[in-house]
């Protein structure tokens, strides 16, 4: 089955079925095993609490302590798979057109860290590329649990992780606040990075 995507970026969509094979292959060249085995497991290392008093309380001062960060094994994942479009009547378009494929799966990542103030499991979406990267987000509902409270009350705190090939995992606790409408209004800050080991 094809689906189509945005004339305007050249490229079309294949559909697969999502992936619950480990030996199965992907698009990004790996296969399912070999993919979340990148990611798969418990990690720990320093981090460091930015200042944080303006925007939401509960959280400590600026100090470091240490997180560990595990990655349960997800049950399936979804290949996005794009091919491009021939342009038959502009040929010399089809060199400028680059139709980058991804793997998409739902993790579950708990966090602790040694001063006691995280201590949570979240589901976070991953986006797997074919060159070795990537990326979870996820967002920390509970906050009453965690016992703290954005001084925005509409504000969300979530969780930016990132594994790439030539360096050391990274990771970001982030409070969103204020507009979302892209207009401006709303502001990101970093409460937290770390650097998994």
């Amino acid at each position: 089955m094809l689906v189509g995507c945005e004339s305007k970026g050249g490229c079309f969509q294949v559909d697969h079925p999502p992936v619950t094979d480990e030996d199965a292959p992907l698009v990004i060249g790996v296969t399912f095993g070999e993919m979340v085995s990148t990611v798969v497991g418990e990690r720990s290392g320093p981090l460091w609490w930015e200042p944080s008093e303006p925007y939401i309380c509960g959280l400590p001062p600026p100090g470091q302590t240490r997180i560990s960060v595990t990655v349960h094994e997800p049950t399936m994942a979804q290949e996005i798979d794009l091919e491009r479009v021939i342009d038959s009547r502009f040929p010399w378009r089809n060199d400028r057109v680059v139709c980058s494929d991804w793997v998409e799966a739902d993790l579950e990542i708990t966090l602790r860290t040694d001063d006691g103030v995280l201590d949570t499991t979240i589901m976070a979406g991953a986006l797997f590329d074919e060159f070795g990267s990537v990326t979870m987000t996820g967002e920390l509902d509970d906050l009453d649990a965690l016992g703290v409270e954005p001084v925005d009350p509409n504000a969300t705190l979530y969780v930016r992780l990132s594994h790439d090939a030539d360096r050391p995992a990274e990771g970001t606790l982030v409070l969103r606040s204020g507009s979302s409408d892209g207009n401006g209004g709303g502001i990101s800050v970093e409460l937290a990075t770390w650097t998994l080991e």
